[in-house]
């Protein structure tokens, strides 16, 4: 990583950050330049001319993949408004998160039209996902452009909507999300009022916005545009002198923030989404050093300014657990330290909300390298939050995919940055990601019983692993699909099934199984999926993903135990697809006993037999005990 590029960049000099990185990019290793373009891309608040030259630099650089293992995925975006200049951006943005896009725009104001016509574009293309973004034009068609908007028509509006999204699901499988409504460049007076059949213009948005959130489900996902057009300035963003000139919805400022919005609702439904946030400590979530100044000398509470925009920090951190993402302490310190959390009312972090914490005075790359062990995920899928530029560069020379925000040198400013970077924005949640955080305790937990056993099995045995295996249903679908798009590691042949997928797959005599775990610290959920598929003359593993973090728990030989019994012993096939972060499960199969079938092409997919007639015809040895 080059310090002067990081310096300029983190310090707000962002254009002289890019003509550093002109001048040093033909040097610099691949690895060094996709970390300097990905943190140039994901800086916030530049500008439109700032992205413009980083597009053309990204583009001149063969529009690198800056994540390991890109999603591909193909998109068709409807809008009833000029909408051009906002696909090189998301595609920029979304290259930055991991995700590789194939972009197509539906002729101008023929929304209506390219949804009803089943032969148009956005069926031909087979688009994976869909985006159907709305300006407030749309919404006037069945309301007029009056002050008071009748209930009647908001229904109209309603139903249409409902009648469109339908026929978009009748013929196409693709994944479907909708902005919900910014509000008017030029607002009609009396927007809050209510009276008896008619509301106020602002109400009718808010109502229609309100249906929308409460229908996701049922309809479609859902992009916040509205609260991310009121965070970058709210009317200063819509379109006003660009909507007169050219019909753009928005001005310069509001469509990054739109592009940047639809980048990460595109990145969260790929799979491509930041699982944990790694913070410093010292100058990050408080003011001072607590080895200075002790653990009731620093700065957060409500005291004074700088202390009430720490306190909001820790809250603001805090409150990311709800939707399950991991929170880790790295911190160049005495181990000591911890003490502050029990010592000092004033702060809302507690230590218990870290589900690892790593500290000492060993290199921060190290920190980090012992919290993906801790977590069982690579930092590719985490974000470090940090005020030293330096311990920024010597973690990003390590860990060249990991994403920083930059602290300091003000709470007020990192609560910005914490915000604005939408690292971890999210346009739907399961049950598995509300209870992920509680399941990160846990496993700290598991980790500190560990070292007391003198052997790893003696460990297994005592915490009394269980089983649940469930088919494919209503109640697991999401967490099924989930788990597809997010797993790397332990993915033998890294297919992203979505629901048509899988029930083609069913519907060919396939089965899609689930496996929860639970043992005597608690239930961490869905951890694995198992695709069976029968043959004439064998069973095929088709697919089997597995959570990292139930690794060396002999749980793949539990399910592989289950599997023998599922297919009455038959012949069992399975394939091995390598992939840039696979490796992990590369000799899988050979330690379950299969034999490796001899390559008959050149590609890089193995293909291997389990035979009852096997010289090893048992599973490896397990301590699981599973239920259907």
């Amino acid at each position: 990583m080059n310090n002067d590029f990081l310096t300029k960049l983190l310090e707000g000099n962002s254009s002289k950050a890019l003509k550093v990185f002109e001048q040093v990019s033909g040097e610099a290793s691949i690895d060094a330049v996709k970390a300097m373009l990905r943190l140039a891309i994901l800086q916030p608040r530049q500008s439109l001319l700032y992205y413009q030259k980083l597009y053309n630099l990204w583009s001149s650089n063969g529009a690198l993949p800056l994540k390991p293992n890109p999603a591909k995925r193909k998109i068709a975006l409807l809008a009833d408004f000029t909408a051009d200049n906002l696909m090189p951006l998301v595609s920029m943005f979304c290259g930055a998160r991991g995700v590789e896009t194939e972009i197509e725009l539906s002729p101008f104001d023929s929304v209506e039209q390219t949804i009803l016509d089943p032969s148009s574009m956005l069926y031909s293309s087979k688009p994976d996902l869909v985006i159907w973004i709305m300006s407030d034009r749309w919404l006037k068609n069945f309301t007029g452009n009056h002050t008071l908007v009748k209930h009647t028509d908001l229904e109209r509006a309603q139903e249409s909507f409902a009648s469109l999204i339908n026929t978009m699901k009748t013929h196409g499988n693709a994944e479907i999300l909708v902005t919900n409504f910014p509000g008017q460049a030029f607002p009609l007076p009396s927007g809050a009022l209510s009276h008896n059949q008619v509301v106020g213009w602002n109400l009718a948005i808010s109502s229609f916005n309100l249906w929308l959130s409460q229908n996701n489900s049922n309809l479609a996902q859902v992009i916040d545009l509205a609260g991310a057009v009121f965070r970058e300035g709210g009317r200063q963003a819509l379109g006003t002198l660009n909507y007169l000139r050219a019909r753009m919805a928005y001005e310069p400022s509001g469509t990054i923030t739109v592009a940047h919005e639809l980048a990460s609702a595109i990145a969260h439904l790929s799979g491509k989404t930041h699982r944990a946030l790694v913070t410093d400590w010292d100058n990050t979530l408080w003011g001072g050093e607590v080895a200075e100044l002790g653990s009731t000398g620093v700065e957060c509470g409500y005291g004074s300014p700088n202390a009430l925009g720490y306190r909001i920090i820790q809250e603001n951190i805090k409150a990311l657990k709800a939707q399950g993402t991991f929170l880790a302490g790295v911190s160049r310190n005495d181990p000591q330290v911890k003490k502050i959390f029990k010592e000092n009312s004033e702060l809302a972090l507690k230590e218990e909300d870290f589900s690892s914490i790593q500290l000492g005075w060993h290199p921060k790359s190290e920190s980090v390298s012992r919290v993906s062990e801790d977590l069982g995920f690579g930092s590719e899928f985490m974000v470090l939050m940090e005020d030293n530029i330096f311990e920024i560069a010597q973690v990003l020379t390590a860990h060249p995919y990991i994403d920083v925000i930059f602290a300091g040198p003000s709470p007020e400013q990192t609560l910005d940055r914490l915000s604005a970077t939408l690292f971890f924005n999210a346009v739907s949640i399961s049950e598995e990601d509300l209870e992920r955080s509680a399941r990160g305790i846990l496993l700290k937990e598991q980790r500190e019983l560990k070292v007391s056993f003198d052997n790893i099995d003696d460990f297994l045995k005592e915490i009394n692993i269980r089983l649940h295996i469930t088919p494919l249903n209503p109640d697991n679908q999401a967490r099924i699909i989930q788990m597809f798009q997010k797993s790397n590691q332990f993915n033998l042949t890294t297919r992203r099934h979505k629901a048509a997928d899988l029930n083609q797959l069913i519907a060919a005599g396939g089965s899609v199984l689930a496996i929860s775990y639970e043992d005597s610290f608690g239930s961490q959920g869905i951890i694995s999926v198992v695709n069976l598929m029968p043959h004439a003359d064998c069973f095929q593993i088709e697919s089997w993903v597995m959570s990292c973090r139930v690794l060396n728990r002999t749980v793949e030989q539990a399910v592989f135990s289950y599997i023998l019994q599922k297919t009455d012993k038959k012949t069992i096939q399975g394939e091995y697809i390598p992939t840039e972060k696979n490796n992990l499960v590369k000799n899988l199969y050979n330690s379950l006993g299969f034999s490796l079938v001899p390559k008959t092409s050149e590609n890089k997919k193995e293909l291997w037999r389990y035979s009852i007639n096997s010289e090893e015809t048992n599973p490896l040895m397990h301590f699981a005990t599973i239920t259907e």
